[in-house]
Formats: structure tokens, C-alpha cells, sequence
């Protein structure tokens, strides 16, 4: 995984840490894996993939957002740093590929078209609590009000159209997607009872803020180090500006409702630069014990690496998972001293008793009418989706290599908020 991080041998892992970090894959997977190595490794030289990008465009600008720092630093890091197995090497590529070709198309567009960029986003419902604090449930919950606008996962990974739709045909972007999800749960069964990811609802913004290079996506997936510094100390005002123009431009492809619902547990850290390029937004915050989230983020997050590493490292995992949410809710609770614009607060444990509650909550502090429409999907929906249907997602402490008594001193800082909301 990490070239200077060794993993702990088998002996000294959980049964479950050892399944993840030793995978058995079945036949199936192995075929997916075997297929790829068997094509010529991928070459991480930023001016082939931009020169690539341009090539398959017959297109030259990327615009406005940062480029050539992000990208360099990110392809030294995937060649130095990180033992990518063939599939994910080959993930890796044809991510930065298409986030490059989707750049320049997007900028092409919107030279063509400049009436997109004056499009209102009005008003978006944006969550911003933990990763594993009820968020993805609260997402797709608030998507179910056809009022609202909500971006399915498969326009979120490729937000412009490709080649010709047929009359009465499926979108080809649909299958496209389709298989991305069903290689994963492939390679990682388990992911599914943890996380599921359907074609045709929402996923995280993470997907669209790619562009500007203003998504920790690269550090979920590929952790890079020495990108996610560079990440880290980076002004992503722009990068923001950009996620609003993807909005924008899926507004005018995809004519309807205006009224977007939006959510990634990223935004805590970039709540200025959200704010700028939303300053109309409603911000949700769900909050749940940051102990309990970070454990399971680590579970899960380990994974799901089985995509692209031969051995990812739970232990690594869990540390990595508790530094990466201290960071957010330590810029959460600076940045929100400072907005204008009030949060709304969902505990964990209130949402998972009473989502329903929850929502009307929400609408109402929002100065929204919950229509009798949407309260019947939302209720049919829940119903449809009860938590755990894909079966329990098991995880402990002991399995990422943490102590839960010192993530809960290392947290202490965060429990009035949380403490306040339960």
C-alpha cells in the first residue's frame, strides 16, 4: 500500500482486519484482476496525460482552476509512494484521463454556452456532517421529494453526455457506471453492507469537485501523501466556483427541479469556500460520537481499497481515518464561529429514531413546506431501505489498530457540540 508503511503480518491482525488486508478474492474477482495485469502498466507523466486528454478532445484549455501543480504532485505521489496492484494503477489512469477530457469539454461548453454560468443555484440543502454520521441516508432521503434536485451517480461521474443517446434508449453513461459499482462489490462484497452505491441515486460531491481538483477523493481512494499536504494547504475557492458550474451545466443538460440536495463530509474542511460559492445555501450538520465514526470509516475505507491495492493496511487505515476526521471537525468548529449562514443540527441517534421527524425539522428551519407528496416517497423510501438490509457491517476498534477510550480523549474537544445535539 504505502511503500515506507509496512503491514502488519497476519498474526498480528483481527480475523477481520486480516480479510482485508489478505483478501481472498473469488474467482470472479480474480478474473477482473488477472485481466488487468495482463495490459501494459500506466504511465503517471503529467504532460502524456494532459497531451492524452487534448488528443481524445481536440481540445487545449483546462481553464482556470489549478492544474499543473495538483497534477504533477499527484502523479509523482502515485509513482513514489503508493504500491498501486495493475487494476488500480489502471483506476488511477483513467480517472485523471477523464477528469482532464471532462475539463476541457466543460470549458468548451461553456465558451459555447455562456448563459450556463448564469444559471441560478438556488437555495442547495447541503450536508456536511462526518463520514458514517447518517449522512448518505439523510441524502438520498431528501432526494426523494421531487422538488428538491439531486445528481444520480452515474451523471456525477460523468457529467457530460457521450456520443448519441438513441430515442427511447438508456443514457450509455448508465451501463458505464453500472459497471464501475458492480467491479467493486466484486472485488469487496463485504463494502455493500457498509456502503451502498446505486447507479441511478446520489453519491458524494467529492465526484464533481474532482475537476478543480478540489476533492479528497485522491486521498480516500489513493491516499498520496505528499498530495493530500499539498491538498491540504491549498485555496480551493476556485475549485468550489467549479463544483457550482458542474451544477450549472447539468441544470441546462438535464432540464427540472433547481432545488439542489448536496452532501460530502469534505465540505466541514472548505466551509469559507462553500459558502462563497453558495452563499444562499442551507448547511446540515449530522453529528454522531466521532469515536464510533471513525472506527467504522476506517472498516469500511479498508475495504474498499481492495480495488486498488493488493494489501490495503488497517492499522494504517484506522490512524489515517482518526487524523483525516480531527482535521475536518477541528476546521468545522473554527469555520463555523465565522458563517453567517446558520447550520442546522441532526444527531445520529435522533435521525436513525425518527428520520421523518428529522426532515420536517429541517424544512422547517429551512422555511420550506413539506408536501404530502414527498412525505409519502420519503416514507416509502425508508421503508424500502431499512438500515442494514445488506446486512450488518461488523467492525472494532481492534481491527484498525485503535483504542476507543483514546479516540475518545483525542475527540474530547469536539463532545460539547456533540453532547449538545444528543
Amino acid at each position: 500500500m504505502l511503500r515506507d508503511v509496512p503491514i502488519p503480518p497476519p498474526e498480528a491482525l483481527t480475523p477481520r482486519a486480516r480479510a482485508n488486508a489478505y483478501p481472498h478474492f473469488s474467482d470472479a474477482a480474480r478474473r477482473i484482476l488477472d485481466a488487468a495485469a495482463e495490459q501494459p502498466r500506466p504511465s503517471f507523466d503529467p504532460d502524456a496525460l494532459t497531451a492524452t486528454a487534448r488528443a481524445q478532445t481536440g481540445l487545449s484549455d483546462f481553464g482556470d482552476a489549478p492544474l499543473v501543480a495538483p497534477l504533477s504532485i499527484l502523479c509523482r505521489a502515485l509513482c513514489d509512494e503508493v504500491e498501486l496492484h495493475a487494476l488500480g494503477a489502471h483506476y488511477a489512469h483513467r480517472q485523471i484521463i477523464g477528469l482532464l477530457s471532462t475539463r476541457l469539454r466543460l470549458v468548451d461548453l461553456w465558451k459555447r454556452r455562456p448563459e450556463i454560468l448564469g444559471i441560478p443555484v438556488e437555495r442547495p440543502l447541503i450536508i456536511i456532517g462526518l463520514p458514517r454520521s447518517g449522512t448518505t441516508i439523510l441524502h438520498k432521503l431528501l432526494g426523494q421529494d421531487p422538488m428538491r434536485r439531486r445528481s444520480p451517480f452515474w451523471e456525477q461521474v460523468m457529467p457530460l453526455p457521450i456520443g448519441e443517446t438513441p430515442p427511447g434508449g438508456a443514457d450509455p453513461r448508465i451501463a458505464m457506471a453500472q459497471a464501475s459499482i458492480d467491479t467493486l462489490y466484486t472485488l469487496a462484497p463485504e463494502f455493500l453492507s457498509a456502503h451502498e452505491i446505486t447507479v441511478d441515486e446520489p453519491d458524494e460531491d467529492i465526484i464533481q469537485l474532482i475537476y478543480g481538483f478540489a476533492s479528497k477523493q485522491f486521498e480516500w481512494s489513493y491516499v498520496v501523501p505528499s498530495y493530500v499536504r499539498h491538498y491540504r494547504e491549498a485555496d480551493h475557492t476556485i475549485g468550489y466556483q467549479w463544483f457550482k458550474r458542474v451544477l450549472q451545466t447539468s441544470q441546462f443538460l438535464r432540464p427540472g427541479a433547481s432545488r439542489w440536495v448536496l452532501k460530502a463530509p469534505q465540505h466541514l474542511e472548505h466551509l469559507e469556500a462553500l459558502t462563497q460559492a453558495f452563499p444562499d445555501a442551507i448547511l446540515i450538520q449530522t453529528h454522531r460520537d466521532p469515536a464510533d465514526a471513525v472506527i467504522s470509516l476506517a472498516s469500511m475505507t479498508c475495504c474498499g481499497q481492495r480495488r486498488y491495492f493488493d494489501h490495503p493496511n488497517p492499522h494504517f487505515a484506522g490512524a489515517n481515518m482518526a487524523d483525516i476526521v480531527e482535521r475536518l471537525l477541528r476546521k468545522g468548529e473554527e469555520s463555523r464561529a465565522r458563517l453567517t449562514q446558520p447550520i442546522i443540527d441532526i444527531p445520529f441517534d435522533a435521525f436513525r429514531q425518527d428520520q421523518i421527524g428529522c426532515v420536517k425539522h429541517i424544512y422547517a428551519v429551512a422555511g420550506d413546506a413539506l408536501s404530502a407528496q414527498a412525505e409519502a416517497r420519503m416514507t416509502a423510501w425508508i421503508a424500502a431501505n431499512r438500515m442494514q438490509k445488506h446486512g450488518a457491517h461488523d467492525y472494532a476498534a481492534e481491527d484498525v489498530g485503535l483504542s476507543l477510550a483514546d479516540l475518545q480523549r483525542r475527540f474530547a474537544f469536539y463532545r460539547p457540540r456533540f453532547e449538545a445535539r444528543t
